[in-house]
């Protein structure tokens, strides 16, 4: 089951500085399911784009954290979800790098920590950057 508090880290591992105003975006799509009363239900869509707006940068080996997503009333077991990145990079060497976190009160999530290392949490997908054109999208599928 999902846990009652979770949230999507994004990292930038392409060797340069992503940049909003110039093309680059990141969009993930998540769908959560449950099961009720015998038959399997979906959720809303969960749309995300860690906070990633106009006039935003993305440093290579930055992160970017999304919103949280509370699960205490709807119970939701799973997710399924896209995770789709459009670069403004002509020069990408790198990956773009999906992570999930989960916290039981809202208030103690491993990012928290002075010692935080985004390699301690669970990652979900990774997206190759192509480096041969600029605006150029690439997404991936993962499931939670």
């Amino acid at each position: 089951m999902l846990p009652k508090h979770w949230r999507l880290h994004f990292i930038n591992e392409t060797g340069q500085t992503m940049t909003f105003n110039d093309g680059a975006k990141i969009e993930v799509r998540v769908s959560p399911w449950k099961f009720s009363e015998g038959a399997k239900v979906d959720g809303n869509v969960i749309e995300d784009d860690m906070a990633f707006a106009a006039g935003g940068t993305i440093a290579d080996d930055g992160t970017k954290e999304g919103d949280v997503n509370d699960n205490t009333s709807n119970l939701y077991i799973g997710a399924h979800g896209v995770f789709k990145v459009t670069h403004d990079l002509d020069a990408a060497v790198g990956c773009c790098r999906l992570y999930f976190e989960h916290c039981d009160d809202n208030t103690t999530w491993p990012s928290d920590a002075t010692d935080f290392v985004i390699t301690d949490l669970i990652q979900v997908a990774v997206c190759p950057i192509d480096n041969s054109a600029v605006d150029k999208s690439r997404a991936v599928n993962f499931v939670l």
